[in-house]
This record gives structure tokens, C-alpha cells and sequence, in this order.
């Protein structure tokens, strides 16, 4: 037995059928279970039950044995001096509060085995997704719900973190988008080596170039390690002259070019590649935080990405190395759409939240569902068990409650888990 399934059953009324006593023998008539807390503190907050027909309100904790309260010490903690009634699993000894009885309700006899049983199906089940043998039996209604709840939970947790990088940041937007975007160019592999060179790189040096491409290329290949070797087409030594000038200026000192990963990577995600795409785009973009705020449709975000770097790269994807076949270098569509995704739209949304703008938040929406759903393994996976997926507000919401509730079985905390608890199908 675990908390998270008391919490389930105490929050999901799936007693209020039966008549509930107290312990001692006290009637119990829940008149509100309270609000669950996912924070420090009681479980349950502000509910109201009647004791014996007398009304109480204040807070509900619940443990799977009433001893546990002594074992987390809450007897010495002031958050839980307002308990109205303890839920418990099991009784196994009475809790006193400052001298006082703690009203303690005991479920063991009181729950239905079959959500038992299922329950621990579920948390038993070694599948990637512990509830696909129910899953033909959810309502697509269920289904989508649960998408457009984890599509605004995975803005919501994305805000918070970028929260915590603007107070390092000294709330400096601009500073942030250049983060972001930096992460977002390269792959997974090389996002550890993009971090580091933001570190050295910060924005506040790197708008010193902004007023000349060359300076600005020079500034973030220097930095990357990509212009220590001997290469000699003109484009590569022009770089490496104003880089020596730029490091000997600034006290810049570059990243180790080993830091970079290129094997097992298409070479249009090479990251030498994506940095000359950064560079233009960042050349182009002056402003660019304020020119999302003030956007008012895709077509204009569209147009922000669409910039090509240097015509070298036209022919070559690494520094020394011409290609076979001559191509536009510019940001392709499907990195544009990850880009949108994962950084545009998130900032318009944490800015809306912050600013208490809802107009900024409902755009980011908008934007997020007009976006074409993303390919990878999750979404695959979710449309194999027939889930709708329609745009990529499904897609991010896919991906959240994957990562954040079926890796870590918070059936309880799903409404599709709780759809196969209260009305399991075998």
C-alpha cells in the first residue's frame, strides 16, 4: 500500500456510498475532501466534514498507518496543527495533537478489492506504459483531455524553471532567448557543449557583435574551439584573424573543440553548421524578445528564421571539408517547428504568466496547436494506443505525461489511471 492510492480514494469520493466512522465511532460525513496539496504540508487543504453532526474545516493528512505521523515528526511541525482528520490505511496506534485526540478514519475494510488489485497491477506492470491493457476501453474524450491538461502542465513546469534561470540571469529576457535558442540548435549530444559556450559567451559580450556578422561568427566559433586548426580557404582564416583580436579584446578563452559530438549525426545537425545558422539568425533578429511579444501571427515568427548563413556553408557543413553537393544552408523547416516549440512559445507563455498577461498565454496556445505534431518515439507510441495527437499542443502533452507520470506510475494522478481504477475492465 502506498500514499498515492489513499489519496486517490480520499479525493475520488469513492466511499461517500458507504457510512464512515471515525476510530473511535464518530460519524463521518464528508462534506468536502478538501483541495490536494502537491506542495509542503497537510494532503488536503481547506476541507469541511461533519463530526458526530458537528461541522469542522481545516486540513486532511493522509499516511498508510496512523504511526506514521510520529515517524514523520509531524507532532513538532505547525503546518499540521489545523488537522481535522487523520486517513489512514491502517490504525494501528491513536495519534494525540497538543494533548488532543486526532480523528483518524481507517479505510482497509472499507475499500473494494478489485481497486486494490488493480492498483497494484498497475504499479507492478514492467510495460513502458503500465495501462495499455485498458486502454481500448478509455473514452477518447478521456483521452484528449488528458492531452490538453499535460499540454498546459508541461508550460506550466517549463515556466518555473525558466524562472529560476532569469533570477540568474537578472531577469534579462533577451539573455534567455539567446539560452534557449543556443540549446534548441544543436542536438541532444551537443547541448552540454552549447551550455558551456554560453557560459563564456554571455549575451551581454556576444551584442558586441552584433552590429557585423563576421564579428558575430568570429565571436561564437572562437569561443566553440572551431578556429584553432590550419585550415586555408579565406572564409576560415578571416575568422580566425578577428577571433585573435576578439580573444585578446575580451579575454576570451574557448571551449575544448572535443567537446563537440559529429558522430552518428546527419551532417545538416552538425554543430558547426548550427552555429553559422545561430549567427545569422541572431545577426538578423535584433530585438528579437520584444518582436515576439508583439507578434500576432505564425507567418511573422516564420519569417524570423528565415535567414541563411554565410554562403560558405552552402558547400561545406564543417570548417576545410567542401560537400559534394551544394545546398541551402538556411534553418529547415522541422528545425524551425522545434524551435517554435520548445523556445518561442514557451517564453510567450512564462512572460504571459509572469506579466499576468493572459492575452500572451492564450497566443502561445494558439501558436502551439496551429504547429504540425512532432515526430519521435513517444508520440509514436501514443498513436499506436489511438490517441489523437492533432497538433503539437498534443504532442508536448504526449510527452508529459509520459515523462512525468508513466515513467514514475502516478497513475492516481492521471485521469486515465483514475478512469481504470474506479471502473476497472478484466
Amino acid at each position: 500500500m502506498k500514499e498515492d492510492l489513499i489519496q486517490f480514494i480520499w479525493r475520488s469520493k469513492v466511499l461517500l456510498s458507504n457510512k464512515l466512522f471515525t476510530s473511535n465511532g464518530s460519524l463521518i460525513e464528508v462534506l468536502h475532501p478538501g483541495l490536494f496539496n502537491t506542495n509542503q504540508g497537510p494532503d488536503f487543504l481547506f476541507a469541511k466534514i461533519l463530526l458526530d453532526g458537528v461541522l469542522w474545516a481545516g486540513h486532511v493528512e493522509i499516511h498508510v498507518k496512523a504511526s506514521d505521523w510520529n515517524l514523520h515528526k509531524h507532532q513538532l511541525d505547525p503546518n499540521y496543527q489545523n488537522i481535522i482528520l487523520h486517513v489512514v490505511w491502517q490504525h494501528d496506534i491513536d495519534i494525540f495533537y497538543n494533548q488532543s485526540p486526532l480523528a483518524c478514519l481507517e479505510l482497509k475494510d472499507l475499500v473494494d478489492p478489485v481497486l486494490v488489485r488493480n492498483y497494484q497491477g498497475l504499479m507492478q506492470n514492467e510495460r513502458s506504459l503500465a495501462c495499455s491493457p485498458f486502454l481500448n476501453y478509455i473514452p477518447d474524450s478521456l483521452k484528449s483531455i488528458q492531452l490538453e491538461r499535460m499540454m498546459i502542465e508541461r508550460l506550466e513546469d517549463k515556466t518555473e524553471k525558466m524562472k529560476q534561470e532569469l533570477q540568474l540571469l537578472q531577469w534579462d529576457w533577451e539573455a534567455l532567448l539567446y539560452r534557449k535558442l543556443a540549446h534548441y540548435m544543436v542536438a541532444p549530444m551537443n547541448s552540454d557543449a552549447m551550455a558551456h559556450l554560453c557560459e563564456i559567451l554571455t549575451w551581454k559580450l556576444l551584442i558586441k557583435g552584433y552590429h557585423d556578422h563576421t564579428i558575430l561568427e568570429a565571436m561564437l566559433f572562437g569561443t566553440a574551439g572551431m578556429l584553432a586548426d590550419d585550415h586555408q580557404d579565406a572564409y576560415y582564416q578571416g575568422l580566425q584573424s578577428e577571433f585573435k583580436h576578439l580573444q585578446l579584446k575580451y579575454g576570451i578563452v574557448p571551449i575544448n573543440a572535443i567537446e563537440w559530438k559529429f558522430l552518428r549525426l546527419r551532417p545538416s545537425h552538425f554543430p558547426s553548421l548550427r552555429i553559422a545558422q545561430l549567427a545569422a539568425f541572431l545577426y538578423k533578429e535584433h530585438q528579437l524578445f520584444s518582436k515576439i511579444i508583439e507578434s500576432d501571427s505564425l507567418n511573422e515568427i516564420y519569417g524570423y528564421f528565415d535567414e541563411s548563413p554565410n554562403e560558405y556553408w552552402n558547400s561545406h557543413f564543417i570548417f576545410g571539408k567542401p560537400s559534394k553537393e551544394w545546398k541551402h544552408a538556411k534553418i529547415g523547416t522541422q528545425t524551425r517547428d522545434i524551435l517554435i516549440i520548445n523556445v518561442i512559445v514557451p517564453i510567450l507563455f512564462a512572460y504571459g504568466v509572469i506579466q499576468n498577461r493572459e492575452e500572451l498565454k492564450e497566443k502561445a496556445l494558439f501558436f502551439l496547436q496551429k504547429l504540425k505534431t512532432e515526430k519521435n518515439h513517444i508520440v509514436h507510441m501514443w498513436k499506436s494506443y489511438n490517441f489523437t495527437l492533432d497538433h503539437a499542443g498534443h504532442s508536448q502533452g504526449g510527452i508529459q505525461l509520459y515523462q512525468r507520470y508513466c515513467n514514475e506510475k502516478k497513475c492516481t494522478s492521471c485521469l486515465i489511471g483514475n478512469e481504470i481504477l474506479k471502473n476497472p475492465r478484466t
